[in-house]
């Protein structure tokens, strides 16, 4: 199988960090990144105007290396960048990564810059990201080519967005969580490298299992849609996008240069793609935290289970909102709660074990719940109250879980109180989220993937089964 020409961007052999006196932060955080990511690969300094940085001494230009570059980051001054972008093809350079703006292509120079470094990078073969990104980082390959501050570890879930500030926010919120990537691309303003290759590689890429993915806007529909539905049909992708209402798509233009388009048209698109959507930076945090745990449902029925009425309540609103529909129970599951649980339970979805709920409670209603056919997936409630042990009942929960294959998240519901409790989920592997609401956002990802890949795999009837027109 021959080598897919994003592998240049995501695992080189050698890179150049070319930068110029304007942008010296920038390639110093970049070599540290490299460094401290630990990348095997010859690393160069490239700079006209400074002799060392970070007490490496630079050279003058790529001519002056002897070994070849494959892949090029730039932190260099707007009117710089087509040039180097030239030199870079002269030394045989795969990729380039351009950190760099300086510019907007909403103005006619800007936009002619932009132009010219398209232009070359087609007609030199060199892969190209941004410019005005974040960078691109591989922990698979020791790889941070990024002026990213934040850490980021191994995972299984690829990250892709047009916005370098929010990508810089995620990255920060994995690294206090603990969560990894197994790819992150910062494109910038997607001048070449647009959303349709990332998703293209990462559809083919063995070492992610599911895709976030954020949008600001898309320069070319038909090959955003042909990548998102490769890549959606064979892992979950997740897409949040910028300018949904009058006051998005005002702002829009000024930050990004280009007019977003209709959001309905968008939100049809990705739901028949097989993707699923998300409105808010919190609810991607939900659904990145919901997928990397590799749950999945095979339906859509929610059962809840809460040591208090108004959590339960507030969980049961928020399904009706986002369309989950609570688990009919079946006789024989409130039977068996019946014969375990006070005789004042709820009797009904959600399962309200009470406020004195110990660890045993909570394990047997897992478990019964767990065993209905009727259940797709369980969200677990708790809030500390009277003599709770949360860890404890976390222990029960856990041990209820067993070997299932049904989705179980968690909401422990507090801070200082829970956080014991919290942990012992965590260590667990059991997703857990600070509010009922995002628990319940999480498993509504799980069953709108599902619906939309039901969707993305069908086809419309033969032509031959409809009527000619003048025939009705």
């Amino acid at each position: 199988m021959s080598k897919h020409y994003l592998e240049s961007v995501f695992s080189p052999a050698s890179v150049a960090v070319i930068f110029d006196q304007a942008y010296l932060g920038i390639g110093t955080q970049v070599l540290a990144n490299l460094e401290q990511a630990g990348f095997a690969g010859q690393v160069q300094a490239v700079s006209a105007e400074v002799d060392t940085i970070a007490g490496r001494p630079t050279q003058p230009d790529l001519g002056a290396i002897a070994a070849p570059v494959e892949l090029a980051v730039l932190a260099v001054r707007a009117e710089a960048q087509p040039a180097l972008l030239r030199s870079c093809s002269k030394a045989g350079v795969r990729a380039a990564v351009i950190l760099s703006g300086g510019f907007s292509e909403a103005q006619q120079h800007g936009r002619a810059i932009q132009d010219e470094l398209v232009e070359i990078a087609r007609s030199c073969e060199i892969a190209l990201v941004g410019p005005r990104c974040l960078g691109v980082i591989r922990p698979r390959s020791k790889l941070n080519a990024s002026s990213a501050r934040s850490p980021v570890r191994q995972g299984k879930m690829a990250l892709v967005t047009q916005s370098g500030a929010l990508c810089s926010a995620l990255l920060d919120w994995a690294d206090s969580k603990g969560m990894g990537f197994s790819a992150v691309a910062s494109l910038g303003a997607s001048s070449d490298v647009k959303l349709g290759d990332m998703l293209d590689y990462l559809a083919q890429d063995p070492y992610t299992d599911s895709i976030l993915l954020y949008v600001e806007r898309v320069a070319n529909a038909r090959r955003f849609l042909s990548g998102l539905r490769a890549a959606a049909r064979l892992k979950p992708v997740v897409v949040i996008r910028s300018g949904r209402n009058p006051a998005g798509e005002r702002a829009a233009p000024g930050h990004i240069g280009t007019p977003v388009g209709s959001d309905t048209a968008f939100d049809a698109a990705i739901r028949r793609a097989g993707a699923v959507r998300v409105n808010s930076v919190s609810q991607l945090v939900a659904a990145a935290t919901i997928l990397a745990s590799g749950a999945r449902t095979r339906g859509s029925n929610l059962a809840v289970i809460t040591n208090g009425g108004g959590p339960g309540v507030m969980a049961a609103d928020w399904a009706g909102s986002a369309g989950v529909p609570l688990s009919t129970l079946s006789d024989a599951t409130v039977k068996a709660l019946g014969a375990v649980l006070p005789p004042h339970w709820s009797h009904a979805d959600p399962v309200d074990i009470l406020d004195d709920a110990d660890e045993e409670r909570y394990r047997t209603a897992t478990e019964l719940l767990l065993a209905d056919d009727g259940v797709h997936g369980l969200l677990v409630l708790l809030t500390p109250q009277g003599f709770t042990d949360p860890a404890a009942c976390a222990e029960g929960l856990v041990a209820g879980v067993g070997k299932t294959r049904k989705p179980v998240l968690a909401s422990w519901m507090g801070a200082s109180l829970v956080e014991q409790g919290r942990q012992v989920l965590s260590a667990a592997g059991i997703p857990h989220f600070m509010s009922p609401e995002a628990g319940v956002d999480a498993f509504a990802y799980l069953a709108s993937y599902r619906a939309n890949q039901s969707a993305l795999l069908q086809a419309p009837e033969p032509l031959s089964a409809h009527r000619a027109p003048d025939t009705y």
